[in-house]
């Protein structure tokens, strides 16, 4: 019972294994959700946190890649593949999609759980860290608004609270402008260019009259953008 807040998002579709891997989890004082679809997937991860999710690949409603790669574009939870499917270019696919350790069936129920307890405490540690931190911005998964460093309290739009979104699981890496046209359903064309620099205009005076802060998001000539802070999803 060493790491009993920990919580994770399992997501398996064959119920005799995920109800006995998360028979062995739970001994360990660990908390698991288990659900069986994508549609469960994302349904969960809107209405609750955890530290790690596990995918299984052969979903019946969508490739788990697919949901594992909304879970990195989306969160920042740490992410195990567990899959049957253990061919070199299966792997590559699985850590392309976002995965941070990708294990294959029939999985060695230590290895399962040291992966979980090595992410699952990294993730923590993030996060105090960040919330640590004096210039920490943070933005609020269930109320749609972002927290400034000095607690001044912005509400956003709904194209503004997934680009900040973006910009949180970015995690300082440059912003693809062509992603992040995609991610708030732009063109990318002059019109959805036009529209993006609206919003991204709009969005830094709003928070500057706010908090009389200058949100740290950069423009990359011909790239994309940058942000120079920390932000975290809470």
């Amino acid at each position: 019972m060493d790491n009993p807040t920990y919580k994770i998002l399992f997501v398996e579709d064959d119920q005799d294994l995920r109800d006995s891997i998360v028979r062995y989890i739970e001994d360990e004082g660990i908390a698991v959700t288990a659900i069986g679809t994508a549609r469960e997937f994302f349904s969960s991860i809107e209405n609750d946190s955890y530290d790690v999710a596990i995918i299984d690949i052969g979903l019946p409603d969508m490739s788990g890649y697919q949901v594992a790669q909304f879970a990195r574009l989306k969160t920042d939870l740490g992410i195990i593949m567990l899959t049957a499917r253990g061919r070199v270019e299966e792997r590559v696919q699985g850590y392309s999609s976002g995965a941070d350790l990708y294990l294959v069936k029939p999985v060695d129920m230590q290895e399962l759980l040291a992966a979980i307890n090595s992410l699952a405490r990294r993730h923590v540690l993030r996060s105090q860290q960040a919330l640590a931190s004096p210039d920490i911005w943070q933005l609020c998964h269930s109320t749609w608004c972002l927290l400034s460093p000095s607690g001044e309290k912005i509400e956003l739009t709904g194209k503004e609270y997934e680009l900040v979104k973006w910009v949180a699981n970015a995690r300082g890496k440059i912003i693809q402008r062509k992603q992040l046209l995609a991610t708030l359903n732009y063109v990318d064309d002059e019109y959805g260019m036009r529209a993006l620099n609206a919003l991204l205009h709009k969005l830094r005076k709003k928070i500057l009259k706010q908090t009389s802060l200058e949100f740290p998001l950069h423009t990359q000539h011909a790239v994309g953008y940058s942000f120079s802070g920390s932000i975290i999803i809470k």
